[in-house]
C-alpha cells in the first residue's frame, strides 16, 4: 500500500479512539465557533421562481407537473457551480427508474434511499445531525417534493472507516431491496498517487459492484467531498497561522475513481468542484472554506451545499423525463447483468463477511454447543443481541468459510476472523477461543472484565488457516477476575482477502473496542418517512470512536 495512503487511513482510523465531539471539531481559522463561521445563510439562497411558468409537455405546464418538485426547495450554490458539481451524469438508467417512481401518482411499492460513508455523511461537523447533516436535509426534501410516494430514507454511514470495511458489512447499513444508495468514502479512502492500479479505485469498485447487486438493483450516485487539507489555503497564506499542510484541486482520488463511475453508469457529485471556484479563484463571502468546513468535516453549510447537488441531480433526472420519458431501452438497460469488472479478478464477496443475528446463529454447530444461550440484551429499538454463558466450561462452536484461494491468495496465506465479545465492569468471565477442526491458529484467551465503567463491544482476532470447514470454538474458562463468569459473543467479521491485510488488521490493532457504534447496536441508524424522523437522538452529545 502506497505511504500516502497509510498516511490517510491512519488519519480516518484516528476517530476510532476517544476523542469527544467538540475537541475533534476545534477550527483554526476564524477562532473555535465554527458552529457560527459555518452556519446557512439564508440571504444566498434561491429557487426557480417563474423559470418554468412558460415550459409544458403534453399541454400542461411543467410548474403543474413537477410543483412540488422545483418548488420546494431553495439552493445556496449559484447554477453555475451546481452544473459543475455534476461530476458524471452518463445515461442515469437506474436513477431516471427511481425517479420515475417517486414521480407516479399511484407508486406501487415503497421507495427506499439510502447512504453509506464515513463521518461527513454521518453528521459530524454539524449543529444537530438528523436536521442539519446533508442526507436529512434531502430526505426531508424527499417526503415534501413527493408526498404521494412511500418514501423511507436510511443512513447507514459509520464513521472512521473506509470503503474496505463496507465491502465486507454493506448489509448492516442498506436494507436489501433499497432503490438508490448513495456513496460517500472519497475522504476516509486517503490517498494514492497512482492511477493504473489504484488499491482504492479497486476498493470503490468491488464496493459499487456489491451495491450494485443487491436484490433491488440499486441506482448509485458518488458523493466526493474535499480530501483532507483541500478546503483550507497554502502555506504562506495569511489564514494558514500554523503553516500546515495544503492539498491543490487534482490532489484526490476522485478524478480516478471517476474512470469507475463511467464504466458502470454510476452518477457522481462533487462538493471540490462545486465549490472551488467560488472558494478559490473568486474568494466570494459566504462561500470561503471556512463557511463550509469546520476542519476536514463540512459544517451546516457545507452540508447544504452537498444536500444542493443531490436535490439538482434529481430535479434534472425529473425535468429529463418530462423530455425525454423512460422507456424499453431504459428498463433493459437498468436491469441487465453487471458487466465483468473493470479491472480483471476484481469481485468483492457474494455475501456479507459482517456477522451478526440470524446470519451468526447460522454459523454456530449446535451438536457441539451447550451453555450458551442466544438472548437480546438490549430493547427494540436498540437490539443488542448475541451469545450469552453465564457458567465455566461452556463452549460455543462455530463453523466458517476462511477460503481465499478463488480470490488469489496462496494456500498458507492467514485469514483473520474477528469475533465480537463484550467487556463491561461485572459479571464478566474470561473465554478461550480456539480453532478446532478443519483449521489451524494460535488460541487466544479473553478476558470480558474490565475496569471502566462502560459495557461494549470489543474484538478478538485470530489469524486462521484457510479451509472451507474451519470450525472455530470459544470455552468459558473456570478463571475469573470478576467473581463471575457471563461471557457474551455477538458476533464476527472475516476478513475478505488472506495475509495480512484489510481494513478489519487495522481496527483489530488499534483500538480494540468495536468502534462502529451504527453496527453494534450502540447507536440507531437514522431514519425518515411520513411519519417523522427515528434514531439520531442518541448521538448528538455521546464521545465517538
Amino acid at each position: 500500500m502506497a505511504p500516502a495512503r497509510l498516511k490517510s487511513l491512519a488519519g480516518c482510523l484516528l476517530v476510532l479512539v476517544t476523542a469527544s465531539l467538540t475537541s475533534a471539531l476545534e477550527g483554526e481559522w476564524l477562532g473555535n465557533d465554527f458552529f457560527e463561521r459555518t452556519r446557512v445563510r439564508p440571504e444566498l439562497d434561491w429557487d426557480w421562481g417563474r423559470t418554468w411558468s412558460s415550459m409544458s409537455i403534453n399541454n400542461q405546464p411543467v410548474t403543474s407537473i413537477l410543483s412540488t418538485v422545483l418548488g420546494t426547495y431553495k439552493f445556496t450554490l449559484p447554477r453555475l457551480q451546481l452544473q459543475r458539481g455534476l461530476a458524471y451524469v452518463g445515461s442515469a438508467t437506474r436513477l431516471r427508474r427511481v425517479v420515475r417512481q417517486l414521480m407516479s401518482r399511484n407508486p406501487t411499492k415503497p421507495t427506499k434511499i439510502g447512504v453509506i460513508g464515513g463521518s461527513v455523511s454521518w453528521g459530524q461537523g454539524t449543529r444537530k445531525r438528523g436536521e442539519d447533516d446533508w442526507f436529512s436535509v434531502l430526505s426531508k426534501w424527499l417526503l415534501d417534493a413527493f408526498p404521494e410516494s412511500n418514501i423511507t430514507t436510511r443512513n447507514g454511514c459509520t464513521p472512521g472507516v473506509p470503503a474496505s470495511y463496507m465491502i465486507l458489512c454493506l448489509e448492516l447499513s442498506v436494507d436489501p431491496d433499497v432503490d438508490l444508495v448513495f456513496v460517500e468514502f472519497t475522504l476516509n479512502n486517503g490517498f494514492e498517487d497512482s492511477l493504473a492500479e489504484n488499491t482504492i479505485v479497486k476498493d470503490m469498485e468491488r464496493l459499487t459492484r456489491r451495491v450494485l447487486a443487491l436484490p433491488g438493483q440499486p441506482a448509485v450516485v458518488l458523493m466526493h467531498v474535499p480530501t483532507h487539507h483541500m478546503a483550507s489555503y497554502p502555506r504562506g497564506h495569511p489564514k494558514n497561522t500554523k503553516n500546515e499542510d495544503w492539498h491543490p484541486f487534482h490532489w484526490t482520488t476522485e478524478d480516478a475513481v471517476g474512470a469507475m463511475s463511467q464504466y458502470y453508469d454510476v452518477q457522481a457529485l462533487s462538493l471540490r468542484t462545486a465549490m472551488y471556484d467560488l472558494a478559490v479563484r473568486q474568494e466570494r463571502e459566504g462561500f470561503l472554506w471556512e463557511h463550509a468546513f469546520v476542519d476536514h468535516h463540512p459544517g451546516n453549510q457545507g452540508h447544504k451545499f452537498m444536500a444542493d447537488l443531490a436535490v439538482w441531480m434529481l430535479q434534472q433526472t425529473a425535468l429529463g423525463l418530462l423530455q425525454l420519458p423512460y422507456g424499453q431501452e431504459d428498463a433493459e438497460a437498468a436491469g441487465a447483468p453487471l458487466a465483468g469488472p473493470m479491472y480483471p479478478g476484481n469481485l468483492p464477496p457474494n455475501s456479507s463477511m459482517c456477522l451478526l443475528g440470524d446470519s451468526f446463529r447460522s454459523l454456530v454447530v449446535s451438536e457441539a454447543s451447550s451453555g450458551f444461550d442466544y438472548v437480546n440484551e438490549g430493547t427494540p429499538e436498540k437490539p443488542k443481541p448475541g451469545y450469552v454463558a453465564t457458567q465455566p466450561g461452556s463452549v460455543l462452536r462455530f463453523r466458517i468459510d476462511t477460503d481465499r484461494t478463488a480470490l488469489g491468495a496462496q494456500p498458507q496465506d492467514l485469514v483473520f476472523v474477528v469475533f465480537h465479545y463484550l467487556r463491561s465492569y461485572v459479571h464478566m468471565g474470561i473465554a478461550e477461543f480456539s480453532c478446532v477442526s478443519g483449521c489451524n491458529c494460535s488460541s487466544r484467551r479473553v478476558d470480558g472484565h474490565h475496569a471502566p465503567h462502560v459495557s461494549q463491544l470489543y474484538m478478538a482476532p485470530l489469524e486462521v488457516s484457510q479451509s472451507r470447514q474451519c470450525e472455530i470454538q470459544a470455552t468459558v474458562l473456570p478463571e475469573t477476575s470478576s467473581g463471575e463468569h457471563k461471557f457474551k459473543v455477538a458476533g464476527l467479521v472475516i476478513s475478505e482477502s488472506a495475509g495480512n491485510k484489510g481494513i478489519m488488521v487495522n481496527l483489530a490493532q488499534g483500538a480494540g473496542d468495536y468502534g462502529v457504534r451504527e453496527h453494534n447496536g450502540d447507536v440507531v441508524q437514522i431514519t425518515f418517512t411520513k411519519e417523522g424522523r427515528k434514531g439520531g437522538h442518541d448521538t448528538g452529545r455521546r464521545q465517538r470512536r
